[in-house]
């Protein structure tokens, strides 16, 4: 098994994930009356769901582009190894800092959902981190 090529597949799949499952209630949760509520929850934290997103979609492009040798591999390992810790640290306030509204109570599965988001973004930067060893051992 080459797990220099593995670590790098679930990097770049982790990072895709968190960003797919981080939108999910925009494509789930319909209504103009959660219209706010959902600006107000995707508002929380530190960086918001944009920062969030841009971390894990800049993690894909680096771990998927360290390959290419346009850029020396070992920086770019290691900029993959930071983006996904700022990814999993983003995510991680964002979901400390949400306050429960009233579409909570209509969508029950939203209590959980910056939960999951946090759990889907830690394989991020550990794939990162296996892939910068593999690459500079």
């Amino acid at each position: 098994m080459d797990l220099r090529a593995v670590s790098r597949r679930v990097g770049i799949a982790a990072a895709v994930v968190t960003v797919v499952a981080l939108v999910a209630p925009y494509a789930v949760i319909t209504g103009p009356e959660y219209a706010s509520q959902l600006a107000t929850y995707y508002a929380s934290g530190v960086v918001g769901w944009t920062g969030i997103a841009l971390f894990a979609l800049l993690s894909a492009v680096v771990i998927a582009s360290v390959e290419r040798g346009n850029v020396d591999p070992g920086t770019l390992a290691g900029t993959a190894v930071v983006l996904g810790v700022a990814t999993t640290a983003s995510a991680a306030t964002w979901a400390l800092a949400v306050e429960p509204s009233p579409v909570f109570r209509d969508h029950l599965w939203l209590v959980w959902h910056a939960r999951v988001v946090v759990a889907l973004s830690v394989p991020v930067p550990l794939a990162a981190g296996v892939y910068a060893r593999e690459l500079l051992t």
